[in-house]
């Protein structure tokens, strides 16, 4: 389904109505103007919301198990990962029960390369997580967040 996916996106602009109708079968949700810059992995694409104006790019890795909402003009470069659903530390038992919890994207976010976001995590609008940062708090609005595990730089 990825290569057909990949191909399906590739088609020239004059089928636009042919991938608007696709992608909205397939997501949850889908804004205008999405775009791919290579194969990407979506794990349960119909609990993926994404806004008007979202960029993927090669290589990311989205697990929606949990939900995933994205907001409007955000970035996600290559090799990053959202991740919806993780162990339960807190019961934990021998049978290794998972949870989903969801993790919300605002507006004019960029996600750097190989970053990685984990569950349940709420980030702010106008944010920039830098490349290879691990996001394991919620991130407030307007700031620059980066490190494993992400911490807030600068203000924006």
């Amino acid at each position: 389904m990825n290569k057909f996916f990949l191909k399906l996106h590739q088609l020239e602009y004059k089928w636009f109505d042919l991938k608007a109708f696709y992608y909205s079968k397939i997501f949850g949700h889908c804004g205008s103007k999405l775009k791919f810059w290579g194969p990407v992995y979506i794990k349960n694409p119909r609990k993926l919301h994404l806004g008007n104006n979202v960029s993927i790019n090669d290589g990311a890795y989205i697990n929606a198990l949990g939900n995933i909402k994205i907001g409007n003009d955000v970035a996600i470069s290559a090799g990053a990962k959202l991740v919806s659903t993780m162990l339960d530390v807190e019961s934990f038992t021998t049978r290794k029960k998972h949870v989903n919890k969801e993790i919300l994207i605002g507006n004019n976010v960029q996600v750097g390369a190989g970053a990685i976001i984990l569950p349940g995590i709420v980030v702010g609008d106008n944010v920039i997580i830098g490349a290879g940062s691990v996001v394991t708090k919620n991130v407030i609005a307007n700031c620059v967040v980066l490190g494993n595990p992400a911490k807030k730089i600068r203000d924006l």
